[in-house]
């Protein structure tokens, strides 16, 4: 039996400590495995339930948390409900001085009573909880905050399959488009097919259905967007429409620049 999540842990309240939620969970796998989880405004903080001394604790800022999700399990005999967050920390590479963002999923099981959807809307609390927390950690840089886009967001990407020597495509199935369902972010997928199709599609495109334009392509395919964008007769305000930039070309200048102002 889980401990309500909204009592905070009497051994952290002594220590001066005064966390957002706190509850203890089991591990999804393993019942016998428990975990006690704590929420604060810039972290998740989880350590395994052991009467063994030295417990270990891993501790998760939520500025590299993309996204958490709660769910039934797989079957209507399971009782308990589920949260996953995920994170894609820095990390540092697997033989290799440098280091990278690499991901790391965190699920728990919720079984606080008999009832499944008590246990499911207590799941979605923390869930809510997590992106909540997550969004306020947005980067700052000379006092401008970049907060992200509503939750959930529309998005239309455009990829270049022929950009980054044809493997751009590839790069969007294998790593993007498992991001984008971790963090709740709904898409159009729009395969350019010759030169100047980007161009067309954004100059005569409805962009009320979209709350953001995604180029993951060379730097070609972005100046056809905003070429699309200006030649429209509401340019003024579509150029307002929010514009990423994934790398998928073979230097990607433009994505690093990017990248480094809005560290």
């Amino acid at each position: 039996m889980e401990k309500d999540a909204s009592a905070p842990d009497p051994s952290q309240q002594r220590n001066g400590f005064s966390g957002v939620l706190y509850g203890e969970f089991t591990d999804t796998l393993n019942d016998g495995v428990r975990y006690s989880v704590s929420l604060t405004e810039s972290a998740l903080t989880i350590q395994r339930i052991s009467s063994s001394p030295g417990r270990t604790k891993v501790v998760f800022n939520l500025s590299d948390c993309v996204g958490c999700r709660a769910y039934r399990g797989p079957d209507n005999v399971d009782i308990g409900a589920y949260f996953t967050a995920y994170f894609y920390p820095f990390k540092r590479r697997w033989m290799s001085a440098g280091v990278a963002r690499q991901r790391v999923e965190q699920c728990f099981r919720v079984a606080l009573v008999q009832d499944p959807l008590v246990n499911l809307r207590e799941a979605e609390r923390w869930a809510h909880a997590i992106r909540d927390a997550s969004v306020l950690q947005a980067p700052r840089r000379d006092g401008v905050v970049y907060t992200e886009l509503r939750r959930p967001c529309r998005t239309m990407i455009l990829v270049n399959p022929h950009s980054g020597r044809g493997q751009a495509l590839q790069l969007f199935t294998g790593h993007i488009q498992a991001m984008l369902t971790e963090a709740s972010v709904s898409y159009t997928l729009v395969i350019t097919e010759h030169q100047n199709h980007a161009r067309e599609l954004v100059r005569n495109a409805d962009l009320s259905q979209w709350d953001a334009l995604v180029i993951m392509s060379g730097d070609g395919l972005l100046f056809e967007v905003i070429n699309g964008l200006m030649e429209r007769e509401d340019w003024q305000q579509a150029i307002q429409t929010p514009l990423g930039i994934l790398p998928g070309g073979s230097g990607n200048a433009l994505a690093a620049s990017i990248h480094n102002y809005s560290q």
